[in-house]
């Protein structure tokens, strides 16, 4: 039996036989839980202790060199909220119930906003998409914006009529309004800032921001617009009503 395992292997190619000999043993491994030798968790575990060790050694100047301005800057462009307030000043005073909902409208478009760019960051980290695909991109968010305000924004209606002892039907109206719009403008502009960042390599740092503050901006602006004109048509209504 020897002899013939001696002649039978003396047949098979080197080639195969240097390839075995170089398989790794299948319990020759460095994967902590599990012991095989080719596990994507070992490899995984190793790149996330080297992008850890990464992070912790950074200095802390860097980071803060790299954040710092961004939060200045758009602290000076937030002020312009507080602008618009000031204008609509005399419309908020006599519909007081606005400033209630002030915060519910501007957190809206910023959560609807804090999606988008989540999901267009990734996408561009993967190759999904890139700044080239602007147009199909703004198309899709767009009618994904127009979708999701419409349906918070009826959400929103009996929240306000039933929920609020001190709004009206035409609160209700102002608001739900104002909310369908302002979630339908929060992914717009996501799109248009995160492409546009993407370009200089600033998307995942500077996106979340600088969309906060400008939804915040066109939110507070929105709100007050519309509050103004449903305001306005629904009085012009009641005194063109006869008596």
């Amino acid at each position: 039996v020897g002899g013939r395992q001696r002649v039978f292997m003396s047949l098979l190619p080197k080639e195969s036989l240097r390839s075995d000999a170089q398989e790794p043993a299948p319990h020759a491994s460095h994967c902590p839980r599990c012991g095989a030798g080719r596990c994507f968790a070992a490899a995984r575990s190793s790149r996330g202790t080297s992008s850890r060790a990464e992070y912790l050694d950074t200095s802390l100047y860097v980071d803060v060199r790299a954040r710092l301005p961004w939060l200045v800057g758009l602290m000076l462009v937030q002020s312009l909220s507080g602008v618009i307030v000031e204008i609509f000043s005399s419309l908020i005073s006599d519909h007081i119930v606005l400033t209630a909902f002030l915060t519910m409208l501007v957190g809206g478009g910023g959560n609807a906003s804090g999606q988008t760019i989540a999901d267009l960051v990734q996408r561009l980290r993967t190759g999904e998409v890139s700044p080239a695909d602007f147009g199909s991109v703004l198309a899709r968010e767009a009618s994904i914006g127009a979708i999701l305000g419409l349906t918070v924004g009826a959400c929103a209606f009996p929240r306000v009529s039933l929920l609020s002892k001190h709004a009206g039907l035409v609160d209700a109206v102002a608001i739900s309004t104002a909310y369908a719009i302002i979630v339908f403008l929060a992914n717009v502009v996501a799109v248009c800032v995160v492409l546009f960042l993407d370009r200089y390599g600033q998307a995942a740092v500077g996106s979340p921001p600088v969309v906060q503050v400008v939804v915040d901006v066109v939110g507070t602006t929105i709100a007050c617009v519309v509050a103004h004109h449903v305001y306005s048509l629904f009085s012009s209504a009641e005194e063109s009503a006869p008596s």
